[in-house]
């Protein structure tokens, strides 16, 4: 009966949750997804396909495998990950979302694309999408050229910098758990 209990709180804090955090709710498939009610978490494996409205924030993404908590405002995504929104792409082996930060960090084959223009592979990245600035670290390719930081304002369609020398930030995406 406890047990019961514990369960309809959490669906309840989730459903709550909801309300304020997407203007709308994700259009959400995947091969396999569950709940993992002890974690928080939404667990989804094997061709990922998540399309979100969260306050005309509107993105798709693509990947193996993701976690999400909806209550954190927080996704985890792995294998062959893409984010799209809008004329913009992002690949990558791994990325993490935070929508309180409104902030993608990328990591690992980092491909970019601005559909308009601008091609840009990187090591890691980070995308924020309220000012609309990524920028890219590591070894960072833009027209046949390397760099160790590119800074991109996606807006304006404008490089912002171009750094050989600089110091690269180490970019860690936590785990699901908090550890």
């Amino acid at each position: 009966m406890k047990a019961l209990k514990i369960f309809a709180m959490a669906l309840l804090m989730i459903f709550i949750a909801q309300g304020r955090t997407f203007a709308e709710m994700p259009e959400i498939a995947a091969d396999e997804t569950y709940f993992d009610i002890f974690r928080g978490v939404y667990v989804l494996n094997g061709n990922v396909d998540v399309k979100t409205n969260n306050h005309g924030f509107i993105a798709r993404i693509k990947a193996d495998e993701a976690q999400v908590s909806v209550v954190n405002q927080k996704c985890w995504t792995a294998g062959n990950v893409n984010l799209e929104h809008e004329d913009i792409i992002f690949g990558c082996d791994r990325a993490y979302i935070e929508w309180a930060t409104r902030t993608a960090k990328v990591i690992g084959n980092v491909k970019f694309k601005n559909k308009n223009s601008v091609a840009i592979n990187s090591d890691t990245a980070i995308f924020n999408w309220e000012d609309k600035v990524v920028d890219f670290y590591g070894k960072v390719t833009l027209d046949g050229e390397e760099f160790q930081h590119v800074q991109y304002n996606i807006v304006e369609d404008k490089i912002l910098s171009r750094d050989k020398n600089f110091d690269i930030p180490l970019i860690v995406i936590p785990d699901v758990d908090g550890n």
